[in-house]
């Protein structure tokens, strides 16, 4: 199975739903990239995790990428797709808007 990590995000002006994001595919326990981050859109990625891939948020500590909370796809009342952070116990996590902005 795949796995990509989201290191920052642009959002849209007015709603401020992800809009970008700067991904790239990794290799979990392993140090560096498969594919450098580039940035892709919003339905790029939900595409990528409707195919089943996995996908993180991720924070640089110390110069060391770290993988911490998966992202998933949110379905609106008026059925319009948006990337969300899948919550968790934990509020110290960092979510898809605690990414640095591009």
């Amino acid at each position: 199975m795949s796995f990509y990590v989201i290191v920052a995000v642009r959002k849209e002006p007015i709603s401020g739903h992800i809009a970008y994001v700067r991904w790239g595919q990794a290799e979990r326990g392993v140090p560096g990239w498969v594919t450098e981050p580039v940035t892709a859109s919003a339905s790029e990625v939900i595409d990528v995790i409707k195919e089943g891939a996995d996908v993180e948020t991720a924070i640089s500590v110390d110069g060391t990428t770290v993988a911490l909370r998966p992202v998933r796809v949110l379905t609106t009342d008026d059925g319009h797709e948006l990337l969300a952070s899948v919550p968790v116990p934990s509020s110290t996590l960092h979510t898809l808007f605690d990414l640095p902005e591009f």
